[in-house]
């Protein structure tokens, strides 16, 4: 048997993952002096709710090697196999360990994938491997279709505010100040595993058009699976959605909530889009 593991990062639907049996370890996020698994431990509004209370930024930590052994161990029998699918190695130390943890038990048997992205970009790449097992595909395939994806994908999403991207010391205060004054609307993408910047734009509105622009530039009259998100705005991923739909050849659509880990660097209002390719088998 081949079985599916993941991060709470991909935001993984429950009934998804109780359909396809997946598993998934969680990140963790520290607030002040609390720490907290993401999946489980504590909800959006809980989170932003702390950090009204809190002086310093939120910090985010990965799954340990022995966490994950402790995982891996529970799933391999003698026949088992596992295909473990992860946030980006540029964004998180999670793959490094999750590859340590293989390399102690069963190299040949554990086969961690490095994404090269989070949250949207990944939730697909994990929904289809699922979707491949059950359909009885083999290991190889499933990895060789996991590559595909990787290299395929086209994640755009833009921020409200400058202040969660100040907090965590990606940008100086002079700079959070000219964008809230001038109501910028930072646009930015995934490329080879890193956040890149793209544009500045003056609206919400604008700037929700441009990564849906961006996502229809890359992927044409292709089918595709698309993943929305948000942080606390549903409306808005609504309105993405909406655009996604009457624009490209939509096959798959789901939409999620970012968590505190991945939220804790862009903060609330944020939205964004994913779009990957159809494979030829469909998957």
């Amino acid at each position: 048997m081949i079985h599916l593991v993941t991060d709470s990062t991909a935001y993984l639907p429950e009934q998804v993952k109780q359909q396809y049996n997946i598993h998934t370890i969680s990140l963790k996020i520290c607030v002040g002096d609390d720490t907290y698994d993401e999946e489980g431990g504590i909800t959006q509004d809980e989170f932003y709710c702390l950090l009204d209370d809190v002086a310093t930024s939120p910090t985010t930590s990965q799954p340990s090697a022995g966490e994950f052994i402790d995982l891996y161990q529970g799933l391999l029998g003698e026949e088992d196999e596992i295909i473990s699918i992860h946030i980006s190695s540029e964004l998180s130390g999670t793959v490094p360990n999750a590859m340590a943890a293989a390399q102690e038990l069963a190299p040949d048997r554990i086969h961690v994938v490095d994404s090269r992205s989070a949250a949207i970009g990944m939730e697909p790449m994990v929904i289809s491997a699922a979707e491949a097992l059950a359909a009885g595909k083999s290991r190889d395939e499933v990895l060789a279709m996991l590559s595909r994806m990787i290299d395929e994908v086209s994640v755009y999403f833009s921020v409200d505010t400058l202040e969660y991207l100040h907090k965590g010391g990606r940008i100086g205060a002079a700079s959070r100040l000219l964008g809230t004054l001038l109501n910028i609307k930072p646009v930015l993408y995934l490329f080879e595993g890193k956040i890149q910047p793209l544009d500045k734009v003056r609206t919400s509105k604008r700037a929700r058009q441009r990564i849906v622009d961006e996502v229809v530039q890359a992927m044409g009259d292709k089918p595709v699976r698309v993943a929305i998100t948000h942080i606390l705005a549903p409306k808005a991923a609504e309105s993405v959605a909406a655009q996604a739909k009457e624009r490209l050849n939509v096959v798959w659509m789901d939409t999620s909530e970012v968590g505190p880990v991945i939220g804790s660097h862009v903060g609330p209002g944020t939205i964004g889009i994913a779009a990957c390719p159809v494979g030829e088998d469909g998957i």
